[in-house]
């Protein structure tokens, strides 16, 4: 698959870094819809003169969005928040976004590709959650030309988690476990990840209007994944659960930061599994290639927290 005009949405995010680098490298033109063109400079970096395009976007004002989807071959949205902020919701960026889009690719017969969450259900208190599954049904329902893609935890050289507990290993005497640690995830390699989207996109209509996990070969708890951090860095601290009602003060306290390490919204998300055993097959047969070991791959970069003589 090249030559194709493909508007990525998200495209300066963890993910998003990773899939125009991928859709570049196969000789595509990319749209990025984006806030500060400064952001994705790095990706242009990795590109021909005239391959990527960086439009103005506001997801508080969408009046180029149709303009901007009637021009695309292909439409792919990565956007997802990980808290809430004063000028954005969850609701904004996992419903009302992706309803708009899902509206204008079925308007112009172009097909869409959707990122949301492997443990997104109604059935919960997390808004996070409950708001990706509200960006699913309306796709599903009102969408003939889409695929859903459903991660687990993506892990990277770049990402917000394994990174993060890598720094809190390095500077705390402990690590909190919440949930006791027993919530199950299956992560995904970002690499695998963007492959698995090149994969979707090259053979889109043998794939389209389904729900596909995005998920690695192995099953984790989170005390396992916390355990793995802790022997790739040599630290003998202690894994400690905190009390769900101290972990809820926590996080209704730190989400008034700016960017908090966790939020009470977060807390909520942990009584859901993300994982989809069987889920494995199916994303090695897309992508047509062994999944990544996580152990392997993020001791490679967790290295950069190992203290050092």
């Amino acid at each position: 698959m090249r030559n194709k005009n493909i508007l990525i949405f998200g495209s300066t995010g963890f993910i998003g870094r990773s899939v125009v680098k991928r859709l570049l490298s196969e000789g595509n033109r990319i749209v990025c819809p984006a806030r500060n063109a400064s952001r994705v400079k790095r990706n242009i970096l990795s590109g021909d003169i005239g391959q990527i395009e960086v439009v103005d976007f506001e997801l508080s004002n969408l009046s180029n969005l149709e303009d901007l989807i009637k021009k695309s071959d292909f439409i792919i949205n990565l956007i997802g928040l990980l808290f809430e902020k004063s000028n954005m919701s969850f609701e904004l960026a996992h419903y009302l976004l992706p309803k708009k889009i899902s509206f204008y690719a079925e308007k112009y017969n172009k097909p869409f590709l959707h990122i949301s969450s492997l443990g997104s259900t109604f059935n919960t208190k997390s808004n996070y959650l409950m708001s990706k599954k509200m960006g699913e049904e309306f796709i599903e329902n009102n969408n003939t030309n889409h695929i859903i893609l459903r991660p687990s935890i993506v892990y990277g050289e770049e990402d917000n988690f394994i990174n993060q507990f890598g720094k809190m290993a390095k500077l705390l005497p402990f690590l909190p476990l919440f949930k006791k640690g027993e919530t199950k995830f299956q992560p995904i390699y970002v690499n695998d990840l963007s492959l698995m989207i090149f994969k979707l996109i090259k053979n889109f209509d043998k794939y389209k209007n389904i729900n596909i996990p995005a998920v690695g070969n192995e099953v984790f708890s989170f005390k396992e994944i916390l355990t793995h951090i802790l022997e790739t860095l040599n630290k003998p601290i202690r894994l400690i659960n905190i009390p769900s009602f101290f972990a809820i003060i926590q996080g209704k306290l730190m989400e008034k930061l700016p960017k908090p390490l966790f939020t009470y919204d977060q807390f909520l998300s942990l009584s859901h599994d993300s994982i989809s055993v069987g889920g494995e097959k199916l994303v090695a047969e897309i992508i047509e290639k062994d999944l990544s070991n996580m152990k392997t791959v993020t001791s490679i970069y967790l290295d950069k927290f190992i203290d050092r003589v």
